[in-house]
């Protein structure tokens, strides 16, 4: 069952004391539009006890009926808020920008962008081995919310098959298939870990679903406890040669077990926007291989109006009586 406390009594809340506290955390750049926002909606911006707190930090959020992530991701908060809190976060514009990114680098990667780089800094003219279309036309998305479904459309234009994987398996119009994880994988969880013991996966699934034909690899997830070191050893082992981008969480795969990958084969390449622990350390090994391309969380990076347009729809939504869409889930994170 999906956790998510009724807003039935919010808007009569807000109506009785139309309050916002912006979180010390909150971006200074980001304050004058935030503070317009609340005032040409009725709200007064009070440093106290206030109906809706704007924040990521859950010492900030305190008193709150009503907290608002300024960013997508809610890891801190959903696990520390009591249950009758709402709590909404930010996309916005986000998807896309992400979108944006796993085209960049997939393509980058394809048309070996680092090594004509490398070579004209030398003046090395080497047509040897010059780029080629992909021979497996099949992409995978890890996570099918709207970050996963912008990436699979685009992914799409250039002639992907786009399988998504998600925890339901819940059909998406975005990906030409969209399965279970578990069952896509044969898997089992292990008791009280969020490792995955993988068998052989059902016939039907596997008909539909080999992860071995598969050009590109993309991790869409957040960070839960059910998606902390999700993508397994065994997980890996099913691919082959498979260009790994990662544009959620670092806490998805660990660093040993991408490690391994890379150095078995089955990813070829690991374009990586989040790692385990950020920032990655210098004397990480990620940092001096050829076969990984280090970014710094910069994919999805939100907007101050992002942040307003979220909440402008989901105070219309709870003054409406309606659950807003930005509404997580609190037993699933997201």
């Amino acid at each position: 069952m999906t956790s998510r406390p009724a807003v039935s009594d919010l808007a009569d809340t807000l109506r009785r004391r139309p309050t916002v506290r912006l979180g010390a955390d909150v971006d200074p750049a980001w304050r004058a539009a935030l503070v317009s926002w609340a005032q040409s909606n009725g709200l007064e911006v009070t440093d106290g006890d206030a109906t809706l707190a704007i924040t990521t930090d859950p010492a900030q959020a305190v008193g709150a009926a009503w907290v608002h992530s300024p960013f997508a991701g809610v890891e801190h908060l959903a696990p520390a808020l009591p249950d009758d809190v709402v709590l909404t976060r930010t996309t916005g514009t986000m998807p896309g920008r992400i979108a944006e990114y796993v085209l960049t680098w997939v393509l980058a990667e394809r048309w070996q962008v680092a090594r004509y780089l490398a070579q004209a800094t030398t003046a090395t003219w080497d047509t040897s081995n010059p780029p080629a279309s992909p021979d497996r036309r099949e992409a995978v998305v890890v996570g099918t919310g709207a970050m996963g479904a912008a990436i699979a459309r685009t992914l799409a234009t250039l002639g992907y098959r786009v399988v998504g994987l998600s925890r339901t398996g819940r059909p998406d119009d975005a990906f030409d298939a969209v399965l279970p994880l578990v069952e896509a994988f044969g898997a089992t969880a292990e008791p009280a870990t969020s490792e995955l013991t993988t068998k052989a996966a059902p016939a039907s699934i596997a008909q539909a679903f080999d992860p071995a034909r598969a050009d590109v690899l993309v991790l869409a997830l957040p960070h839960t406890p059910q998606t902390d070191g999700l993508i397994t050893p065994e997980l890996l082992r099913a691919f082959a040669r498979v260009h790994l981008v990662n544009i959620g969480r670092g806490s998805a795969v660990r660093t040993a077990t991408l490690l391994d990958a890379l150095d078995s084969g089955r990813v070829r390449h690991a374009t990586l926007d989040v790692v385990e622990r950020e920032p990655l350390e210098a004397s990480s090994p990620l940092w001096r291989r050829p076969d990984v391309t280090i970014t710094p969380h910069v994919s999805g990076l939100t907007l101050p109006s992002d942040v307003v347009a979220g909440l402008d729809a989901a105070l219309t939504a709870i003054r409406a009586g309606s659950q807003p869409a930005s509404d997580v889930a609190r037993d699933r994170g997201y």
